[in-house]
């Protein structure tokens, strides 16, 4: 009997959300048979029991309030899975050292781990703040990082242009830093949002401006055929990795981007992008992006072998279409 899950529509305003779903299928597609059906996250509606479970590719699944929906999961007929999710929120304070002691200035509020508990076990998770924090809770989890890391290369190419992969705020500041990059070599702007290409044209964006339209690899092959990555969007640095692109990263830091603390990408300050071209590096920790595979490899396993025991009949893929078995790798 095949395995038969359903896996959740993609329907959002954050672009990257696409990429996540087309690499978490593209991964699954080693191990598992397609999805049986799709269900629509954002509808309200639970999803039937046509199928034997439920698979949800990560984002921020993990974090309460980011989908009512999930929190309705312990109403659900079948089991589900939380394939690479995380808890987002900021970093907690570090404190300062005087001495012997740390001195905090405010406490962290505990994170809400009732989406969390309402997965079941094993849970993947996207960061090693989410890892350590799920462990800490008791909550079984693999370290499986972001299923964007393991696009495969195919197609990459260097046509020599700048990617100005475009974040949140400061638009004045990437408008200037990408007209200033233009002086010297070709620079092409990418959106990550609904209402980016209007926000950008606004403050004066006058380069070639790449917006969404509908097609994911079309999408990721300005990703490929860029020299150069600068972006203030963890999705437009993960796919630039994945590409062995040179990547310079400004901005953001929260508990998602402990990800790209533990590859070794620096985050740099918005202040230091005029320096963006000349400390742009497709230098990080490689070995883990194995350690990654593995850990979805063996999440997966553990899905399949928890469905039989509950009597569902679920299969792997034949073994010829998975990799090898390898030991899991939790840490």
């Amino acid at each position: 009997m095949n395995l038969s899950y359903y896996f959740p529509l993609p329907r959002t305003t954050n672009f990257g959300d696409y990429v996540i779903h087309h690499a978490v299928e593209r991964l699954l597609a080693r191990f598992v048979p397609p999805p049986a059906a799709r269900w629509d996250i954002e509808s309200g509606v639970l999803p039937g029991t046509n199928a034997d479970c439920l698979l949800i590719p990560g984002i921020t699944h993990l974090t309460a309030g980011e989908r009512p929906a999930l929190e309705q999961l312990g109403e659900l007929p079948l089991p589900a899975y939380c394939l690479s999710g995380c808890v987002w929120q900021r970093m907690p304070d570090p404190g300062f050292l005087i001495r012997t002691r740390v001195l905090r200035w405010r406490k962290h509020p505990a994170p809400d781990m009732r989406v969390a508990r309402a997965f079941r076990v094993p849970i993947g998770a996207r960061d090693p703040f989410t890892h350590d924090l799920l462990q800490r809770a008791g909550i079984e989890s693999f370290y499986t990082g972001c299923a964007t890391l393991l696009l495969p290369a195919d197609g990459v190419e260097d046509d020599g242009y700048v990617l100005f992969s475009l974040g949140r705020g400061r638009v004045r500041e990437q408008t200037q830093a990408a007209r200033s990059r233009a002086r010297e070599r070709p620079v092409i702007g990418i959106c990550h949002e609904i209402g980016d290409e209007e926000r950008y044209r606004a403050a004066g964006w006058e380069l070639p401006l790449v917006n969404w339209r509908g097609d994911v690899e079309l999408y990721l092959s300005y990703f490929k055929r860029a020299g150069v990555v600068v972006t203030g969007r963890l999705h437009g640095a993960l796919p630039a990795l994945a590409y062995g692109k040179r990547v310079f990263y400004f901005g953001t830091r929260d508990t998602r981007t402990s990800l790209l603390d533990d590859l070794g990408v620096t985050i740099h300050d918005w202040s230091a992008l005029p320096g963006a071209m000349t400390h742009a590096s497709n230098a990080f920790n490689r070995a883990l992006t194995g350690h990654f595979t593995t850990n979805w490899q063996c999440l997966l396993q553990r899905i399949i072998a928890d469905s039989r025991t509950a009597g569902r009949g679920l299969r792997p893929v034949p073994a010829k279409e998975t990799q090898t078995s390898t030991p899991c790798v939790h840490a």
